[in-house]
């Protein structure tokens, strides 16, 4: 099957949607494969509280899952929030997270994901979206170039955090 038809059979029965509070099982799953797909291992609790925070309309974080309409499996999600920076007068959008499942990869789920936020920011006002990715994260950017542009800018943490 080529790239073109597995984007079209994505379109035909993959739906993107605001997470909501019966959610939590489905996106629990997600998350935990998303940090093993990440090498990382976060406490519950992180996870407790970002679901909480998806919910709450009074915090600018949200979360969105790519739903299978045939099986009714979540096989992505999308994390992101807004806030204010010194480069535009209105907020801009930080897409913090984006994980599709193995199985469901190269399929456009990933495009609908980004369209979605893409979609919300625009009804929210803050229609600059940014995210980064691991250099080595090949797949993923083959996506990025197709909805987005690559920047010169490298990311630094602070030591421990």
């Amino acid at each position: 099957m080529s790239e073109k038809e597995s984007e079209k059979m994505a379109n035909d029965r993959i739906v993107v949607r605001a997470i909501e509070a019966g959610d939590e099982e489905a996106w629990n799953k997600l998350w935990v494969q998303y940090q093993g797909f990440q090498k990382i291992v976060m406490p519950p609790e992180v996870g407790k509280t970002s679901f909480a925070r998806f919910l709450d309309p009074t915090v600018k974080l949200w979360g969105a899952l790519a739903i299978d309409t045939e099986t009714g499996d979540a096989i992505g999600l999308a994390h992101y929030l807004s806030h204010l920076t010194s480069w535009h007068v209105e907020e801009v959008l930080y897409l913090n997270d984006l994980y599709v499942t193995e199985h469901a990869r190269i399929k456009g789920v990933g495009r609908k994901l980004i369209e979605f936020v893409y979609k919300h920011a625009d009804e929210l006002g803050t229609p600059a979206v940014y995210w980064v990715t691991d250099h080595y994260n090949h797949r993923a950017q083959l996506l990025y170039t197709k909805v987005g542009y690559k920047t010169d800018k490298v990311v630094y943490k602070r030591t421990g955090y």
